[in-house]
């Protein structure tokens, strides 16, 4: 009975780089009006990450870790230095743990960084964003909590909608997007596919509300739903 937890699909929308810039941060917040993503991570270091649009939402909240910084990449214990300052910041802007953990850059899977970040999420008990099969294993057999697949870009030249997307697996699948208005001044590289990003995201809330989803008969939620919603079907078919 337990197999047939693990039929069920589920699709979590995730808006990457709040804080970036501001710009960034009004596609973000626009795109959480428009109910087309379900979570967003936040960079706390950031000059520009303002906690109180988000707050006034009540989206659901995690930390985007950053591991550069002005100097290069960090490292050993620096590296894991920064991250308890990350971690402070956000508690300090949202009161609160983070909802779950990814990296810019998915700087959070780096070999030497990897460990101090599962130890951040089991002390916190959150979830993990994985980024291939090899660092999902590696998060599973630890006990911490990633969604079966990640799907998303990470360059101008990928489609702006996964081919994925139409045809989900079974599971719990995280669209990591990133939406905003385009400004040149930010320095981003990806800055003109932000509009592109958000664009798509809205597109496909708006066929949700109105016709079929592109995402079929899989289910929205955020981290906390989809791992509570996983865990539940567990349960009552075990």
């Amino acid at each position: 009975m337990a197999a047939e937890a693990e039929k069920r699909r589920i699709l979590i929308v995730t808006a990457d780089d709040y804080g970036y810039w501001p710009s960034y941060n009004e596609g973000i917040l626009a795109a959480v009006e428009a109910g087309a993503v379900d979570a967003v991570s936040v960079m706390t270091e950031r000059e520009h990450c303002d906690p109180a649009p988000l707050l006034e939402t009540g989206v659901e909240v995690g930390l985007h870790i950053e591991f550069e910084g002005r100097h290069g990449a960090r490292s050993g214990a620096a590296a894991k230095s920064s991250l308890r300052v990350q971690l402070e910041r956000f508690t300090d802007f949202f009161h609160r743990w983070p909802a779950f953990l990814n990296g810019h850059h998915h700087c959070h899977a780096r070999p030497e960084l990897a460990t101090p970040v599962l130890t951040m999420a089991k002390q916190i008990e959150i979830p993990v964003r994985s980024i291939n099969r090899d660092h999902r294993q590696w998060l599973s057999e630890r006990r911490i909590d990633t969604p079966d697949l990640l799907i998303g870009r990470m360059s101008t030249s990928e489609p702006d909608e996964p081919a994925e997307l139409r045809d989900l697996p079974a599971g719990i699948t995280e669209w990591m997007v990133h939406p905003g208005y385009p400004d040149p001044d930010s320095g981003s590289a990806y800055d003109i596919a932000r509009r592109e990003d958000l664009d798509t995201v809205t597109r496909a809330q708006v066929r949700a509300r109105f016709d079929k989803p592109v995402w079929g008969d899989a289910l929205r939620a955020n981290q906390a739903e989809a791992f509570a919603q996983r865990d539940a079907a567990r349960r009552a078919e075990a």
